[in-house]
């Protein structure tokens, strides 16, 4: 657990449950929500013991194939067929999972919220700096080495230009030998996970905000980056890939810069672009940050998580659980 914050007594391992009916009675627990497919699946037993509806996440690698066990997707399918609603966080992913064989009328998309009493609003800066960032787990379907290379192509044009990258994972050691090969020197940093307050502070200095999200070799995908959102809501600049539920955020040439996924060439087109034509970027953001605040506020997105448990509970007040596997 790296999270410690969760190790409190609101918090319960389903495996230290020896009596579900008990457990829910004691507690009481009116509706299971899994943040998860699998763990959907996993709580279907606990549901069939409990009589409890179940609502299921659905998040992104959830609804793929791509490095998931022997008979996940029939696992998931029985989950379809005993679950009460499932919460796809973008519309993509929503008809992926209809085409699985999920039942439209248990489909409510639930988009991932912002908390807009963090993310301020300000302006871009109509020059000076050039610093982009990125901000993600260091894995395949981030793109950060597809960034990296385009960051590349533009360099000598852009000599002040800066690229910074936070996360950490298993490409770390391959990153950097990449900016070694590309010769990127100081106009590039790869920094280890920071803290949500100082990612937010380094995030509201940049100058450009990129995820260049793009499906996995495995098939792993994202749903809707959070960091791009955030970006968006403190009035960065952001550019990012038709990917997966990323064009329900940004309309191209809108809200920000869209390019082809995986695609160096594009991508080092889109970072030239918004570094040339900053006289657009200011309406770009303001454009954002009010697509951030129809749809993306996490105030309003909880009570329509509220409204959805109430459709489930016939207006019965809620008390849920949350169930560590």
């Amino acid at each position: 657990m790296t999270d410690l914050s969760l190790l409190n007594d609101r918090v319960y391992y389903l495996s230290e449950i020896l009596d579900p009916k008990e457990f829910v009675k004691k507690h009481n627990v009116s509706l299971l929500h899994a943040h998860h497919g699998q763990l959907g699946a996993l709580l279907l037993p606990f549901k069939e013991k409990t009589k409890l509806p179940l609502v299921t996440s659905i998040r992104g690698r959830d609804a793929t194939l791509g490095g998931q066990p022997v008979g996940y997707l029939d696992n998931l399918k029985l989950l379809f067929d005993k679950g009460d609603h499932f919460y796809p966080v973008c519309q993509y992913l929503a008809d992926r999972i209809i085409s699985w064989g999920c039942p439209p009328e248990k489909v409510k998309v639930l988009y991932g919220g912002v908390d807009l009493t963090k993310y301020h609003y300000r302006a871009p800066a109509a020059d000076g700096a050039q610093d982009i960032l990125s901000v993600g787990r260091l894995v395949e379907k981030k793109g950060h080495d597809v960034l990296m290379k385009a960051f590349r192509k533009i360099k000598d044009r852009f000599p002040q230009a800066t690229l910074t990258i936070i996360g950490r994972g298993e490409l770390k050691d391959q990153l950097e030998s990449l900016a070694a090969q590309l010769n990127l020197g100081d106009s590039f940093r790869l920094l280890n996970h920071l803290h949500k307050d100082e990612v937010r502070k380094r995030m509201a200095n940049a100058d450009l905000f990129c995820a260049a999200s793009l499906e996995a070799s495995n098939g792993d995908l994202e749903g809707i980056p959070n960091t791009l959102k955030e970006a968006m809501a403190l009035g960065v600049p952001v550019i990012s890939t038709y990917h997966a539920g990323i064009p329900e955020l940004i309309t191209h040439k809108q809200e920000g810069y869209l390019v082809e996924e995986n695609n160096v060439e594009e991508l080092a087109a889109g970072l030239e672009f918004m570094l040339s034509h900053k006289a657009l970027l200011r309406d770009y953001t303001i454009a954002a940050r009010k697509k951030v605040e129809q749809l993306f506020d996490e105030k309003k997105q909880l009570h329509l998580q509220a409204k959805y448990y109430d459709e489930l509970l016939g207006g019965r007040a809620c008390s849920f659980l949350n169930l560590l596997i």
